[in-house]
């Protein structure tokens, strides 16, 4: 069984520039996009069942003709869904950044033991590393390994603190 996808990926690949757009919004996450996408494609083959719609656009040239006329009409209506899909989009994108740095603060304040968890493993880390170098032959992928935890984790920690000093924030 074919979804609203499958048609939409069809139609980004076969429409050509313009109604193109109609397939992205049959591919998007945005429930209201999707809606109009299918309104669009469902007006350009006579049916809303995404099998028949696709069958109608390979095997009925007229169907994307008519598909890309009721596209160029209500082209600033497609535009505006790809825009809310867009935005959609970056909004979840910021607020799981936003999450992975409240989690990781939550972390630097916490109280007890915890606290300490990361600085200690990339302070053992060096330390394993610093020991592993004076072996008498240390295998440069396993000492860069052993390494990669206190540089990243200091070069983090220095680059989050030069931003903290030169923003706006704190003067």
């Amino acid at each position: 069984m074919s979804k609203w996808s499958e048609v939409g990926e069809w139609i980004k690949e076969n429409a050509g520039s313009g109604a193109a757009l109609v397939g992205s919004l049959l591919t998007g996450n945005v429930p209201g996009a999707i809606a109009a996408g299918v309104s669009l494609v469902g007006g350009a083959t006579g049916t809303d069942n995404p099998v028949k719609v696709l069958e109608q656009l390979t095997t009925n040239p007229d169907a994307m003709v008519k598909l890309k006329e009721l596209y160029y009409k209500d082209e600033d209506s497609v535009r505006k869904h790809i825009e809310t899909m867009q935005l959609a989009e970056l909004k979840d994108k910021q607020e799981e950044h936003e999450q992975a740095q409240l989690t990781i603060r939550n972390g630097d304040n916490a109280q007890g033991g915890v606290k300490w968890v990361r600085p200690l493993h990339a302070s053992l880390s060096l330390v394993c590393a610093m020991f592993y170098a004076f072996t008498q032959t240390p295998d440069t992928y396993i000492l860069g390994l052993l390494l990669a935890l206190p540089f990243s984790y200091g070069g983090l920690r220095t680059i989050d603190k030069i931003k903290a000093f030169g923003s706006t924030k704190n003067k």
